[in-house]
């Protein structure tokens, strides 16, 4: 653990949790989408993405507000950047495998902004 157990940094804890849901609906997208359409349609997608989005850039501000630490910004941007793209390139330009590699890679990039997030506003919090 980056921080300590009185980490009280709601908004970056959200992120993570909406980020492992966003990584478990792909996985299970291609089981799902013969039983249950509606969670694996590009409205589904699209307000997953839009969710996970919204909430990141809340827990990015509210963190560098208090740690004032720039190179956040580098992850998150890469982050929204690769997911814009691959909800904006859709499957029918990248392929299936393309869009989910895609979200992957924003995901991993959006976890290490808000573990570093999350870490530095604590540490700097303990100064």
């Amino acid at each position: 653990m980056l921080t300590g157990p009185d980490d009280a940094n709601l908004w970056d804890r959200i992120v993570l949790a909406l980020a492992g849901l966003v990584a478990l609906h792909c996985l299970l997208a291609p089981l799902l989408s013969d039983r249950v359409p509606s969670m694996t349609g590009e409205g589904a997608h699209q307000l997953l993405a839009l969710i996970a989005s919204v909430v990141s850039v809340i827990a990015v501000f509210r963190g560098w507000m208090v740690h004032q630490q720039a190179r956040v910004f580098g992850w998150a941007i890469g982050g929204w950047a690769v997911l814009f793209i691959a909800r904006v390139g859709g499957e029918e330009q990248l392929g299936e495998a393309g869009e989910i590699l895609l979200t992957w890679i924003a995901v991993t990039c959006l976890v290490v902004t808000h573990q570093l997030n999350r870490s530095l506003a604590y540490w700097h919090a303990r100064e």
